[in-house]
């Protein structure tokens, strides 16, 4: 595996074209050791997605991706005893680790959610779909929160509920180009209540049954941004935790783009423009400042944004 320096521009440049350029911003306020942490984070993440995403077809290609994701397993176990990593990454984490105190639960979560990827191609409930999304987003908030230097009970169940909503927001955002993956993270029960069938998502048919399913599935996002920001005033360093408010803001104001589309998320990609996220950027840092219990800037800002 290639150091994690010489990749480090590459990887950076994956990060911010798969998520619309959303992480650069957050990029921007760390420290030196806080973006290599962050790399590292987001370095293994990666690694562990490819293993999966990138397997060849059929019972072959399962079989080595469940051996890579094993081989990783036995990395953290070295990472977080007594053993030097075999891995470049690894080697590079463990120092993140002593350095932030990163929880071994949030490297092992992101794994078994990337194993889910194996054998689940749609989810059943909202139940099922929240443990994917638990282990796929909020075990990664809980790794960044860590590295921003504050990762108190508040502050984790911050990150918990952030980690659903910016999720959640992607699933929204992506039900086109997930179906043209054969991939549906729609759950099953959401999608029955308002009688859409998984070839209708295929289809891209887009009318009023959908209208109803998307409407709800904001909804949801919607509840778990709002849990994470009413949480937020109670965090004592909230501070350290600036780049993770950037990121929230910066998707909910993606949520609110897909609803002033009318959700016609088959024709259109919700993203903002970049003085847009300044914006957002901003307010972000207004509220990270207030004093602790401060609650008068918590509700959306969306009002003044214009679409591009």
């Amino acid at each position: 595996m290639p150091s994690l320096s010489a990749k480090g521009s590459a990887l950076l440049r994956r990060l911010t074209h798969r998520s619309s350029s959303n992480f650069k911003f957050a990029f921007f306020f760390l420290g030196p050791e806080q973006r290599d942490g962050l790399k590292c984070v987001y370095e293994f993440c990666r690694v562990v997605d490819d293993i999966v995403d990138e397997r060849p077809p059929g019972p072959e290609g399962r079989a080595e991706a469940c051996k890579g994701l094993d081989a990783w397993r036995e990395e953290l176990a070295r990472i977080y005893g007594d053993e030097d990593p075999q891995m470049d990454l690894g080697r590079q984490i463990k120092r993140a680790v002593g350095r932030f105190s990163l929880s071994r639960e949030g490297f092992e979560g992101v794994i078994d959610g990337c194993a889910m990827d194996l054998d689940i191609e749609t989810y059943a409930d909202m139940k099922e779909l929240e443990r994917y999304c638990y282990r796929v987003a909020s075990c990664v908030g809980l790794l960044c929160i860590g590295i921003f230097g504050e990762q108190g009970p508040e502050a984790q169940a911050y990150a918990r509920h952030l980690g659903l909503a910016l999720q959640y927001t992607n699933i929204l955002r992506d039900v086109g180009e997930d179906a043209a993956r054969a991939r549906i993270y729609l759950p099953q029960d959401v999608l029955k209540r308002h009688g859409v069938r998984p070839e209708d998502i295929f289809k891209s048919s887009y009318d009023r049954r959908f209208l109803g399913l998307a409407a709800e599935f904001a909804d949801l996002a919607e509840a778990e941004y709002t849990a994470a920001w009413k949480i937020f005033p109670t965090i004592p360093n909230r501070r350290a935790l600036l780049p993770a408010e950037v990121m929230g803001r910066t998707y909910h104001e993606v949520l609110q783009e897909i609803r002033e589309h009318n959700f016609n998320v088959f024709a259109h990609r919700a993203s903002l423009r970049r003085r847009d996220k300044l914006r957002v950027a901003a307010m972000a840092i207004a509220r990270t400042n207030l004093p602790r219990g401060a609650t008068h800037l918590s509700s959306s800002f969306s009002g003044t944004r214009k679409i591009g």
